[in-house]
């Protein structure tokens, strides 16, 4: 009998890869339960944020067994299965913080969404109120946002002295100051 095989059935090392193993499917299989329910419901963010902090927990009780399995490699003391254990694992990890980063993807673009449509509700009751506001103001009276337009010109200066001569403005010479540019 090899070493490793004592060992093996010393430790039980078989059933605790295959308890780990089914832990992992399970734990896939109801992430992936709730994904589908997820994308079937349009607002429901409690959903996603309890899922997004169970697949936070599942990362982080992965990675303190990844550690574990670690320190067991490096001693020495880890059966040729460990390593494949150990793989499993990563790839679990890797899945998982994957998936994490989807769906705070689909958490934020829920969240504008919804602040778009929160925005354009508010803006719908602005203009209502403004509108109500115009119908009722007095004809002198200013209402917010009411523009009012002046109709003015601005002359360049040689218009403007163009102008002045048709309505025969009398124009008056100035003095300028002397300066000593010297």
């Amino acid at each position: 009998m090899d070493g490793f095989e004592g060992l093996k059935k010393e430790f039980n090392i078989e059933a605790v890869e295959e308890d780990v193993n089914s832990t992992i499917n399970s734990a896939n299989e109801k992430i992936e339960e709730i994904r589908d329910g997820i994308k079937e419901q349009k607002y429901s963010l409690a959903d996603k944020e309890f899922l997004m902090n169970e697949l936070q927990d599942l990362i982080e009780s992965d990675r303190e067994v990844m550690d574990s399995l670690k320190d067991l490699i490096l001693g020495g003391a880890a059966a040729p299965n460990f390593y494949m254990l150990y793989a499993t694992l990563s790839k679990s990890v890797r899945d998982n913080v994957a998936q994490l980063t989807e769906l705070e993807k689909i958490i934020t673009d829920y969240q504008v969404v919804e602040t778009g449509e929160n925005f354009k509700e508010k803006s719908l009751e602005m203009k209502e109120r403004l509108a109500t506001k115009r119908l009722t103001a007095d004809k002198g009276q200013q209402v917010p946002g009411q523009i009012t337009q002046n109709n003015t010109y601005i002359f360049n200066p040689k218009e403007q002295f163009e102008v002045m001569k048709q309505a025969e403005v009398q124009v008056e010479p100035v003095e300028l100051p002397k300066f000593d540019l010297s």
